[in-house]
């Protein structure tokens, strides 16, 4: 642990099975000390990975499954807020399963983003959504080496672009909310209550005590860091996508054509995320014969949701020519 402290990621997943391993060992190599895990309704094997990684001591798993009221996103994080070891934390950051915390300063730590923003009790970090890099097929390699292609930063090419996540002392705020904490709809909002700053640590004001978790054209910055979204990866995982669907949500049917439209960006290229603790990183985790079979049946099972899908004529002419014809927008629609 370093000098700034206990920094904990909390995160809900669903069947993001081929992709846990990638996503806990990048962001141990960029200095979070612990994972608060909750999953929900699992048919590929997160859960039982995620079992035994809390087993070996390398993250928390709860689960989380879907209920009557809240959706499982914010049920979870509101269950985080009210642990002990989520609260007595110095700092949280709540990102997804397919968001990884980029670091542009030092060598990519998170204790150089700490550094560089000094007293900041909030820092929100834009997206960097990056798109398919026209990529038909799913592939072992890691997700941040094979998709760097992305959106714009200063021309944003829709309004999701300059979405955010956000680092926060949680001992400061009342909850947490899916991109930034809150506080509580009685207090009053004074300015003083949370020096809040943006990715290049230039301090906001009060603009987001109250709401908001996309930034304007005069609060952007990438100076400091971002967050790499893989929201789609390649045209086959987007087909595991569409039947996982949204962690916020309970409308299954939000996956569709439009969605791939909107997070298919690949205007810029953006190799800046550093990789290099990646490998060794998973390396050392399967070395745990009890994951590794794990995380191959999970991989085998992936394969084979997506073989199913591509029974389906509509999808398979997607995958092979990355266009969706009437028949696909009609089957998103009516699903």
């Amino acid at each position: 642990m370093s000098r700034h402290g206990r920094k904990i990621i909390v995160s809900t997943m669903k069947n993001e099975g081929p992709y846990i391993l990638e996503w806990i060992a990048y962001h141990r190599a960029i200095g979070f000390d612990d994972f608060v895990l909750f999953s929900n309704d699992c048919t590929d094997g997160t859960n039982l990975i995620l079992n035994r990684l809390d087993q070996m001591g390398i993250v928390q798993h709860f689960d989380n499954p879907l209920g009557p009221r809240m959706d499982p996103q914010r049920a979870a994080y509101s269950r985080a807020g009210k642990m002990a070891p989520v609260r007595d934390a110095d700092w949280v950051m709540i990102v997804d399963a397919d968001e990884f915390v980029n670091i542009h300063l030092g060598d990519g730590h998170i204790g150089n983003l700490l550094d560089a923003c000094g007293d900041a009790d909030a820092i929100s970090l834009n997206w960097k959504i990056m798109g398919s890099n026209g990529e038909a097929h799913m592939r072992p390699e890691p997700v941040t080496e094979r998709f760097t292609q992305g959106s714009t930063n200063d021309q944003p090419e829709n309004g999701l672009v300059w979405g955010f996540k956000t680092m926060f002392r949680p001992r400061v705020f009342d909850y947490f909310g899916v991109h930034r904490p809150k506080f509580f709809k009685d207090r009053d909002l004074t300015p003083n209550l949370a020096k809040w700053v943006n990715g290049a640590g230039q301090d906001i004001g009060d603009a987001f005590h109250k709401k908001g978790w996309r930034s304007n054209s005069g609060q952007y910055a990438y100076d400091f860091g971002q967050i790499n979204h893989y929201a789609i990866k390649s045209r086959e995982e987007f087909l595991l996508k569409r039947l996982r669907g949204t962690a916020n949500s309970k409308n299954k049917d939000r996956i569709d054509t439009d969605y791939w439209d909107r997070y298919d960006l690949n205007a810029c290229a953006d190799s800046s995320i550093r990789t290099e603790g990646i490998q060794p990183g998973m390396d050392a985790l399967l070395q745990d014969t009890a994951l590794r079979v794990l995380h191959e049946a999970t991989l085998d099972i992936s394969r084979k949701v997506i073989d199913y899908q591509l029974q389906d004529d509509t999808w398979r002419r997607f995958v092979e020519t990355g266009s969706f014809g009437d028949e696909v927008a009609q089957a998103t629609e009516t699903a």
